[in-house]
């Protein structure tokens, strides 16, 4: 079975995918370092309860705001990051979130909500499932899927600086 899987179309074209130099920087890459992040928080039980919660809750929100905007050259999905703005406002509150962390959850809920969009979007369209996945990440360097969890840990590391510089007491969540 698993020869004939390898000798498959399917099997050369998720290859060809993975091996694309914009997936790699912009999907493995990340990923890899995203699951390794919250395995260490994981392991040092520094991965709260609440901050799960608000993980978790924030998955549906970015999941239902995405949108398709499909023209004749291209298809391309917008992600609204619910989780970014979670962890903003934890800061604001005065509640610290390591902006590593924030930068891991929130890649990898930007993955799931790409992904699960992309498998939606396939099975709406009618399309081949054996390639739905082809898109995600499909912008390399200047997707989405890579720099908004690069931001979102640019603005926690800003705004817990500021908090910090002005003395604030910040709670653990």
């Amino acid at each position: 079975m698993w020869e004939a899987f390898v000798a498959s179309p399917e099997y050369r074209t998720l290859v060809d995918y993975l091996t694309g130099p914009e997936v790699r920087w912009a999907v493995l890459l990340p990923g890899l370092v995203s699951l390794a992040i919250v395995s260490f928080y994981v392991r040092k039980r520094r991965l709260s309860n609440r901050l799960q919660l608000v993980w978790i809750l924030a998955l549906p929100v970015n999941f239902y705001c995405a949108r398709w905007e499909a023209t004749s050259e291209v298809q391309q999905l917008f992600i609204y990051s619910g989780f970014s703005v979670a962890c903003l406002l934890l800061a604001f509150n005065r509640i610290y979130v390591s902006p590593v962390l924030a930068y891991a959850l929130t890649f990898l809920s930007l993955w799931w909500v790409d992904v699960t969009q992309a498998l939606c979007h396939a099975i709406e369209c009618g399309a081949p499932l054996d390639r739905f996945y082809e898109g995600v990440g499909g912008g390399g360097l200047s997707d989405a899927l890579f720099l908004i969890p690069l931001i979102t840990a640019g603005a926690a590391s800003y705004a817990l600086a500021r908090l910090r510089s002005q003395g604030a007491v910040l709670a653990e969540f």
